[in-house]
């Protein structure tokens, strides 16, 4: 009588459950950091050759060509804006605001918002602006 004889079998496929993980990780990186992008509106902003400071800031006002002021990509007006920057000040007294105006922008404006900004009580204003290439 023979042994019985048992082939083994392997199998020739990989495992991806890792990769999967790994890819969904990736993905939630990459969802979770384009939420804390500065707000994109289409403005063409004035050039500086000054180095680019980045601060921490919690609100963004933009201020487009046409003389539209927006709070965080949210359209609004300059009571809105009075209004948001004093509750913002209320929250968190070393609070920052970054100030995006247009070079198109009346200059009158740009300072109206910047008044507003002042009077509320926020010390750190930054002004965005666009680095000149050599």
């Amino acid at each position: 009588m023979k042994p019985f004889l048992r082939r083994k079998t392997s199998s020739a496929g990989i495992d991806i459950t890792p990769l999967m993980d790994i890819v969904f990780q990736l993905l939630l990186f990459f969802v979770l950091t384009s939420a804390f992008l500065e707000p994109g509106l289409p403005l063409e902003l004035p050039r500086s050759s000054m180095e680019n400071e980045r601060t921490e800031t919690d609100m963004v006002i933009s201020i487009d060509e046409a003389g539209r002021i927006f709070l965080n990509d949210a359209p609004s007006s300059l009571e809105t804006v009075e209004t948001a920057v004093s509750s913002l000040v209320r929250e968190n007294p070393d609070a920052g605001v970054i100030l995006r105006g247009d070079k198109q922008v009346r200059y009158g404006g740009f300072f109206e918002v910047l008044d507003i900004i002042r009077n509320a009580g926020i010390k750190t204003i930054s002004l965005a602006y666009e680095n000149q290439e050599s």
